[in-house]
């Protein structure tokens, strides 16, 4: 019985917190008071990026970037085929001292380890690269949203990846290119690419849960 007390007691204490914690909230709710229909536009982050001067500047240092690190790995590739090649030659082998043999699989283990190595470091420079890419695109179409948005007396700017439909009249993609052009022409001879000082490249990717 005592067991039994306990328990409406409980269940009796959670009633009047949930019933104070809905009168707090109707109270808080009350202050917020919608008199006019949302005004909401959707912005493709793709089209913003492909179509941008910014955009553009950004994906081509990129791909610049992409192009060395290829040329350096094919290389290193074309090196390490060859040596191979060598080990596949019976009349090759043959032909070498037992001290030359060592240093072809001596040369063969360097130069796989080397392009082995090269190619992860590239691998994770592209990919840190391309974050920060994204990061500053990203930045500068919210940016550009805030003022297009007040402009135009938008209420509420959606990333197109997060909505399921819109008609094509919401999208103003347009509009938000033209402003990081204005923005790009302002900083162009002041604020250097996130990929100066790099050349070399990859598609560039959404954001998550932002761009097609």
């Amino acid at each position: 019985m005592k067991n039994i007390r306990l328990f409406v007691s409980s269940f009796a204490t959670a009633a009047a917190l949930l019933l104070a914690a809905s009168t707090h909230a109707d109270g808080a709710n009350a202050g917020f008071n919608q008199t006019k229909p949302l005004r909401i536009a959707v912005v493709s982050f793709k089209t913003c990026v492909e179509k941008s001067k910014i955009g553009q500047k950004e994906q081509a240092a990129f791909d610049a970037m992409k192009k060395q690190m290829e040329t350096i790995l094919e290389g290193k590739e074309k090196a390490l085929t060859e040596v191979a090649t060598k080990f596949n030659d019976i009349d090759y082998l043959d032909s070498l001292s037992p001290d030359a043999e060592a240093e072809l699989k001596r040369q063969f283990r360097t130069l796989n380890q080397e392009f082995t190595q090269q190619q992860n470091q590239f691998y994770q420079t592209l990919s840190q690269t391309n974050m920060l890419v994204i990061q500053k695109l990203t930045e500068a179409v919210t940016k550009a949203s805030e003022k297009v948005a007040k402009a135009n007396n938008i209420d509420i700017v959606l990333n197109e990846d997060s909505t399921f439909y819109a008609v094509n009249t919401v999208d103003i993609s347009q509009l938000i290119v033209n402003v990081l052009d204005e923005m790009f022409e302002k900083e162009a001879k002041t604020a250097p690419s996130t990929l100066d000082g790099n050349k070399e490249g990859k598609t560039i990717s959404s954001p998550a849960g932002g761009a097609k």
